[in-house]
């Protein structure tokens, strides 16, 4: 239907306004993106740009999958994950700064061996659950669970060691103002 829906839109070439909870229709369909908290607007833009660089944690949580680690801003990055995650950090952020890294799930790659990546981070396979298409996981790593995607061919097992890759131009670095994302989805954890 939201296929429809946006043909009818350029079809008539009419300005429509669309109301939803459905994030996923909510970016298909628009060109441009309100996301309130509270009554109040807190981010407009165009759907990649909320989705690919939320302005605050509530953003990056209610527009789709994210994975919210703890980090303090140093230099080239953040130390997070028990090292040093390379990535860009928001210019009024300083050295010492408390922060947040904001991972998405399809930014997040896990190996069964390590690769000699810049940003890879050894870890404990917890989760891996096949969904047609990737294998839907969570990898503890440095006593944080991160979620992350691999290959639907990829053979691992519950318990493994396996490594995460975290492509730096992919990581969303944040101020740490306190709010806390809903917690991390077990839904899937026994299959």
């Amino acid at each position: 239907m939201r296929i429809e829906l946006r043909e009818l839109q350029r079809r008539l070439r009419i300005t429509t306004v669309y109301v939803t909870h459905d994030q996923g229709e909510a970016l298909f369909l628009s060109h441009r993106v309100a996301v309130m908290q509270d009554g109040r607007i807190v981010q407009e833009g165009a759907p990649r740009e909320i989705y690919g660089t939320p302005s605050s944690g509530f953003v990056a949580d209610f527009v789709g999958t994210a994975t919210f680690v703890p980090a303090q801003v140093g230099d080239g990055g953040v130390h997070s994950l028990g090292g040093t995650v390379r990535c860009a950090v928001p210019a009024e952020l300083r050295s010492g700064d408390p922060a947040v890294l904001v991972l998405r799930p399809e930014n997040v790659t896990v190996h069964e061996r390590a690769q000699g990546g810049e940003n890879e981070y050894a870890g404990t396979l917890r989760v891996a659950a096949f969904l047609g298409d990737h294998l839907d996981c969570i990898v503890e790593v440095a006593g944080t669970r991160v979620r992350a995607r691999a290959h639907p061919t990829a053979r691992l097992a519950r318990d493994q060691q396996v490594w995460i890759e975290l492509p730096g131009e992919r990581c969303v670095v944040m101020r740490d103002d306190g709010w806390r994302p809903r917690a991390l989805d077990r839904s899937f954890e026994d299959e």
